[in-house]
């Protein structure tokens, strides 16, 4: 399978950092009309700010491009971003959720056209699958696995579903990914149960709006930032004790995944139970 890592031409990448960086130009502006700060200052702020955007963006998609393989000259950038930067906005920027899925719809659309047209049609494997909706960031995807409208097929939701999986379980240091890359997976909080579960909370907090509004999210957020707040500021006898309870629970629901519409039922039963358990221990260990 080829492995495209597009440069910073990707319309997604450019999407996302220019989003980043129109935010912090509005708001350098509005410090401007409030301070005495020099506009050439502040000119240079905004193309820092900006360059700095591009740079983490771009990064981030080079450091996780070959987790994701796509058909040779197409790109998955957008869910490359998705790893690190769960948050950022490219194709649905500006839209409500209901535009949102019609935006997926066309894209996707479009890409099954491309392929057929280059003689070879879409074939569900993890290549075209990335390629189909390389350019989705994680609220277009969202929009997918949940169907929203009901404008996609099983299979298209199962796909999105297992891209969304792949992307919190990489940010949390879980590989998913091509067989023939693990070898170059690093898990980067091997030893850091806390440094992990942290990620986890970040990964959730820059979710999309949608997935934030499930009960299911809430739920789990708030457990899993109670159990962390206990695990880490009890004494140190205390801290082990507590250490040896929560993050095996933890590290059980955070390698289960953090989506609300997993397509596997035992994956998802699994996920609650570890939930539910942990809920129990930090109601008895309070």
């Amino acid at each position: 399978m080829n492995v495209t890592a597009s440069s910073s031409s990707s319309s997604a990448l450019i999407a996302a950092y220019t989003s980043a960086a129109n935010t912090s130009t509005t708001s350098a502006r509005g410090k401007v009309a409030d301070s005495s700060a020099a506009p050439d200052q502040t000119q240079n702020d905004d193309a820092v700010s900006f360059s700095s955007a591009a740079t983490d963006y771009s990064d981030a998609i080079a450091s996780n491009a070959r987790y994701f393989p796509v058909r040779a000259g197409m790109n998955a950038d957008a869910l490359i971003l998705g790893v690190a930067q769960p948050g950022a906005i490219s194709s649905s920027r500006d839209k409500t959720f209901a535009d949102v899925a019609l935006d997926a719809r066309k894209r996707m659309d479009e890409k099954y056209a491309q392929m057929s047209g280059s003689g070879k049609p879409y074939d569900n494997s993890m290549a075209d699958r990335n390629a189909l909706m390389g350019d989705l960031d994680r609220r277009s995807l969202y929009a997918v696995a949940t169907n929203e409208g009901g404008k996609f097929t099983k299979q298209e939701q199962t796909a999105a579903q297992d891209v969304m999986r792949q992307q919190a379980q990489l940010a949390t240091g879980y590989y998913v990914g091509p067989e023939d890359q693990k070898k170059n997976w690093r898990d980067p909080f091997a030893n850091d149960p806390v440094g992990r579960a942290k990620a986890a909370l970040s990964f959730m907090d820059n979710m999309s709006p949608e997935e934030k509004a499930t009960p299911q999210w809430l739920s789990q957020r708030n457990t899993l930032q109670t159990a962390l707040d206990q695990a880490t500021a009890a004494d140190p006898v205390e801290l082990a004790k507590k250490k040896q309870l929560y993050f095996p629970i933890l590290a059980e629901i955070l390698q289960n995944g953090t989506s609300w519409f997993d397509k596997k039922d035992s994956d998802e039963k699994n996920a609650s139970d570890a939930l539910a358990k942990l809920k129990a221990i930090v109601q008895s260990t309070r």
